[in-house]
């Protein structure tokens, strides 16, 4: 082998010996890799080292909104197909995967006005329409573009805002995500109490004959000064009595859920202390307020 044919072998790393030795008269030092050859380059952070240091106060801050990204409000399935969360109750989390479309629902007649999201560059955030006129709906098509992307994204509207969490995953994905509004179930109440007459609330409120009552219902959720102090049935109606410190107008109107886990409208009214419902009820609730500020409790008949 000739010197020019060791210099390019040498060169080319296609020659290494382990000892200095010679070749055709030529002294061929010993090459060992170098830790630069044989390990790779330390991945580049685009992000500073976090040095903030939290006081007692935003550390309490932290904690709190903590709370309530982890709250426990499960999800439910609707006839679409549909994950539905109740807005304002937690914090929902949409979970997409590249090469799939995560669709999600507003209200009918809701109007965007801006979005925004954490990670911009990695999720594609488009807009789209269905329906028209008054049930025109809007749909956010959501997109990631690679796998294991945790973000957020902050949904502005005519109505309200929303905070969602967006998390991509292989294979994992949710094709239609809904909302349910409490509110507007509120809402719907008012308006159907504006237009029934008044009745006046006799001096002592009857009950039915006590061996025909069920008392066998159970009450969880919050404990806000209008929980009700006992919910009982006869054979067709549902008594839900309310202590007697409650203001009539902090009594929140009454849900009630269907097996398809949907708010219903149920005909009910005020008289004296208690609301007489006109059919017997498996589950219903009383929401006031929305968000952080929301109080529940919720009403369960036990088998």
């Amino acid at each position: 082998m000739n010197r020019t044919r060791i210099f390019q072998l040498l060169s080319l790393g296609l020659l290494m010996t382990p000892t200095s030795s010679y070749a055709d008269g030529l002294l061929v030092p010993a090459i060992h890799p170098t830790p630069a050859m044989s390990q790779k380059p330390e991945p580049i952070s685009d992000l500073s080292d976090d040095t903030v240091q939290l006081n007692g106060k935003e550390k309490k801050a932290i904690q709190l909104s903590e709370q309530w990204q982890s709250k426990a409000d499960p999800a439910t399935l609707n006839d679409q197909g549909a994950i539905t969360f109740t807005f304002g109750n937690s914090l929902p989390t949409v979970v997409c995967a590249p090469l799939y479309a995560c669709d999600v629902g507003l209200q009918s007649g809701e109007i965007v006005t801006q979005v925004d999201v954490g990670d911009a560059a990695r999720w594609k955030i488009t807009p789209a329409t269905s329906g028209s006129g008054e049930t025109t709906t809007t749909h956010l098509i959501i997109k990631p573009l690679d796998l294991g992307l945790i973000s957020n994204m902050i949904v502005s509207t005519n109505r309200r805002t929303y905070h969602m969490r967006l998390v991509s995953k292989q294979g994992d994905w949710m094709p239609m995500i809904s909302f349910t509004y409490p509110d507007s179930v509120d809402d719907a109440w008012k308006r159907y109490q504006a237009t029934q007459p008044h009745e006046e609330a006799p001096q002592k409120t009857t009950i039915p004959e006590v061996s025909l009552l069920n008392f066998n219902y159970r009450l969880s959720g919050d404990h806000p000064r209008w929980k009700p102090v006992r919910v009982y049935s006869d054979t067709n109606k549902t008594y839900i009595q309310f202590p007697e410190n409650a203001k009539q107008g902090d009594i929140p109107p009454l849900v009630l859920w269907g097996e398809d886990h949907q708010a219903q409208l149920v005909n009910y009214r005020l008289i004296g202390d208690r609301y007489v419902v006109d059919t017997l009820i498996d589950q219903a609730a009383l929401i006031s307020g929305t968000g952080r500020h929301q109080e529940r409790v919720t009403i369960t008949r036990l088998k």
